[in-house]
């Protein structure tokens, strides 16, 4: 009964949780916030009668991993306790539903599917899969003018049934890494490559698409620890190129979508928009090509691979192209880059520096920074000037607004909770299921750096750790 019960939730929060939608866009992170916790909680009761015992097995969490999730659930209790609003801090803000008890069920279920003794059923995963792949389907289909369903409140701005398209790209940045994790787990050209292939190429060209920027976020993490997985060996390093390949392919299809429906193409003008219409794809993988031959020269020469010399100038790379990135945004920096967060940062800051040594320490409440900002007459005016009516309800940075609402605490436990993963993570670094979390994990994460915790994405992310991460064998 466990099994069917861990199956079932699976598959309905995949499938009913993207879909769910009760005014159309109106409302929608409230309607997807109810949905969440309504549908978490049906189930735990369940759990807690069916699953008792399997769930009171001693051991189930590695040591370290259930001492930093007790700290991570101290933290946010302790949080709670000392909250501005303890209403909020507890259902989470409307609209949003990031409160304690959010929290809870994301730790619950969390718990739940840390599950060493079961595999991971490939046929219950790609039932799960589908309805993220429908909706990388129909954001296409709408950004380039095509809108099969008639959706009250439709506007560029919202895509499929998922709304804002930072909330779009939130929600892809743990299935296109679980996605390109998969593929290139799978035997070249087999018959699981070519449907694990398909699902990247529409979610990447999803994203390409979508709008926002913090795409290439998504993208640059997942690829990069590809990259340094892939250069243990030749062969490796050729199922990377594939990945790499369809990257391109889906950059290419993007622009030629774009030329083709230049009337129907319903979004302002974006940087990923650029790279799909320079070509950039197609040189990407004529590169690939390029680098395969050059494989299999080197190969036929008998010549040694060089696994650590190889991840020494990849990382020499990578750290110069981060370096001229970052030369390049804070050689002129513009408090409006991002849609103003810059400046939202440094007024988050300032809010930070201006509370007691007790809040800085345990927070304001979850979800409770609107409601300590707007209480504040110079925050606040600081706030109505750059959003006039609209309210600022978090700080679009989730590390900093964990700071806000939970405090010095609440992020280093967050952290803990993070390097424990990335501890597990490093434990069986050799195994399929902990590259796919390690594609996750570090794709999640860097996006939430300029971006927010979300019911569309969070929950997603701690049951693939769970999953991922409790394999012990590979599947």
């Amino acid at each position: 009964m466990h099994k069917y019960l861990r199956y079932g939730y699976l598959i309905l929060i995949c499938s009913v949780l993207p879909l769910y939608m009760r005014e159309g866009y109106f409302e929608l992170g409230e309607a997807k916030g109810l949905c969440y916790m309504a549908l978490s909680a049906l189930f735990v009761p369940l759990f807690l009668i069916f699953s008792a015992k399997k769930l009171m097995a001693p051991g189930r969490l590695p040591d370290y991993m259930a001492y930093t999730l007790m700290g991570y659930l101290f933290s946010n209790l302790l949080s709670f306790m000392f909250s501005v609003d303890k209403k909020t801090a507890f259902l989470g803000l409307e609209g949003w539903r990031s409160g304690l008890i959010t929290l809870l069920l994301i730790v619950f279920f969390f718990y739940v599917f840390y599950e060493k003794e079961e595999s991971l059923n490939v046929y219950v995963l790609s039932a799960a899969l589908i309805t993220p792949f429908m909706e990388c389907v129909l954001a296409i289909l709408n950004r380039i003018g095509i809108y099969p369903f008639d959706i009250f409140g439709q506007n560029p701005g919202f895509l499929a049934t998922m709304g804002n398209i930072n909330w779009f790209t939130a929600f892809l940045s743990v299935f296109v890494p679980l996605g390109i994790g998969l593929g290139f787990c799978q035997k070249l050209f087999s018959g699981w490559f070519f449907l694990c292939s398909a699902f990247v190429l529409t979610s990447l060209v999803a994203l390409f698409l979508q709008g926002s920027d913090s795409a290439f976020i998504v993208m640059g993490a997942a690829y990069t620890v590809l990259l340094f997985f892939a250069l243990s060996d030749r062969h490796a390093f050729r199922k990377f190129l594939a990945q790499v390949f369809l990257l391109g392919l889906s950059a290419e299809i993007g622009g030629i979508l774009i030329t083709l429906f230049r009337d129907g193409y319903v979004y302002q003008e974006n940087l990923l928009m650029h790279v799909c219409q320079s070509h950039a794809g197609l040189i990407l993988m004529a590169l690939c090509l390029l680098i395969y031959r050059g494989s299999r020269l080197f190969e036929e020469i008998r010549l040694k691979w060089r696994s650590g010399l190889y991840r020494i100038i990849a990382s020499v790379i990578v750290a110069v192209i981060l370096g001229i990135c970052g030369f390049l945004f804070f050689r002129n920096p513009d408090n409006a880059a991002g849609n103003g967060r810059i400046l939202i940062y440094s007024i988050c800051l300032d809010m930070f520096k201006g509370m007691d040594p007790l809040r800085k320490l345990v927070g304001v409440g979850q979800d409770c920074l609107s409601d300590y900002a707007y209480a504040d007459p110079v925050i606040s005016e600081s706030l109505f000037n750059m959003f006039g009516f609209d309210t600022l309800t978090n700080a679009h940075c989730d590390l900093l607004t964990i700071l806000i609402e939970r405090g010095l605490l609440g992020v280093l436990m967050y952290l803990a909770l993070i390097a424990s993963f990335l501890k597990r993570i490093l434990e069986h670094k050799n195994k399929h299921a902990a590259l796919v979390c390690a594609l996750i994990l570090f794709s999640f994460f860097m996006n939430s750096l300029v971006s927010f915790s979300l019911v569309v994405s969070a929950p997603y992310f701690f049951l693939a750790m769970a999953v991922g991460l409790s394999l012990e064998k590979e599947t």
